[in-house]
């Protein structure tokens, strides 16, 4: 009996070996080559590009030497036209952004409206921060910023499936931690832009594509506003 017991505590033992060793030794997915994370990436880009409108909703995260600062974020992008709004953990409106190429708007409690035409000098008197928004529409979609890129050399690095982790434009790095599935595409998850001492973290929860035809009616509305405040 004692034999018995032996023979199968060995032979268990054995099994356990044969089994561990076979895990250990199974082959990883092979990594792709530079060349065809080139070819993925130029598929994504050619996507994300043709996109009209987009809408997300998440958190950003603002730290500065001088201070630090967090909110809600619901952003909404229609070809030029863009609506902006940052809101409390409670959900209380904090400020919001709308606006387009032209000129955009500052909506600030106590019904305080400032108008500007360059956003990042708005943000960056009234918020104490500010990002190009020429560049953070298109970082936000994991793309880098066709304006910026044409003005300066382009600096980047993707990850083993081809997307973005890690962009240099307008003398901000841009680092991105983690992507998630938005239908078929694959958009930002977890994003860092850092420029000196100030440092802006995204976390997008929500990311869904606008359809063209809401995104048209959306482009009408705004001319209709401009063409009335002429």
């Amino acid at each position: 009996m004692k034999s018995d017991w032996l023979n199968s505590v060995s032979l268990l033992a054995l099994l356990l070996t044969v089994f561990l060793t076979g895990c250990a030794i199974q082959p990883s997915t092979p990594l792709l080559d530079d060349e065809a994370r080139e070819r993925l990436w130029d598929s994504r880009y050619a996507q994300l590009s043709e996109l009209v409108g987009w809408q997300m909703k998440g958190r950003v995260a603002v730290k500065s030497v001088e201070d630090s600062w967090s909110a809600s974020l619901s952003w909404q992008q229609q070809a030029e036209t863009f609506d902006i709004r940052f809101s409390s953990m409670l959900g209380q409106r904090l400020a919001q952004l709308k606006g387009d190429a032209l000129a955009s708007s500052l909506y600030l409690p106590n019904d305080r409206v400032i108008s500007a035409a360059n956003v990042s000098d708005l943000l960056d008197a009234e918020l104490g921060w500010s990002v190009p928004m020429e560049g953070l529409r298109y970082w936000l979609m994991g793309l880098p910023a066709p304006a910026l890129a044409s003005a300066e050399k382009l600096n980047m690095g993707l990850d083993a499936l081809g997307r973005l982790q890690w962009l240099e434009q307008g003398g901000w790095r841009i680092e991105y931690q983690r992507y998630r599935s938005a239908g078929r595409l694959e958009v930002p998850k977890k994003m860092v832009l850092t420029r000196n001492d100030l440092r802006v973290r995204f976390v997008i929860d929500r990311w869904q594509a606008i359809a063209a035809a809401q995104a048209v009616a959306g482009e009408n509305d705004r001319l209709s506003i401009h063409s009335h405040v002429r």
